[in-house]
């Protein structure tokens, strides 16, 4: 015995498969920012193999400085590591990233910095 079956899709929005917005975006900046030469290897510094100071702006609280922590303790037993606490995501977040990045340039609190967002654990 044969079934056959009707049924009805009704769409109110469509986009396109592939790529996606989000990447095309990031495409955009990147040349963009390519373009004014942000990427020229003239701007970028040796990163040293055994840094003394390592800088860390993330979260006080959460998994990422702890895994940053025990990381970077077990490959250097004699690494310091200074916790600059940021917001990482949402609303000003970007104002206070670029802060902490030019406060522990300007003071020079570390030998690199590493800028860290774990995800969310519920």
């Amino acid at each position: 015995m044969k079934q056959d079956g009707v049924y009805q899709i009704y769409c109110k929005a469509m986009q396109e498969d592939g790529i996606g917005d989000l990447y095309k975006k990031f495409e955009e900046l990147k040349a963009k920012l390519e373009k004014e030469g942000l990427f020229d290897n003239s701007h970028k510094k040796k990163i040293p193999i055994m840094p003394k100071t390592i800088g860390v702006l993330t979260s006080q609280t959460g998994a990422v400085i702890r895994d940053i922590i025990n990381v970077s303790t077990r490959r250097n037993p004699n690494v310091h590591i200074k916790l600059y606490p940021i917001p990482v995501q949402g609303k000003g977040a970007e104002a206070k990233i670029v802060e902490a990045i030019e406060t522990m340039n300007e003071y020079k609190l570390s030998d690199v910095i590493i800028l860290a967002r774990g995800r969310r654990i519920n």
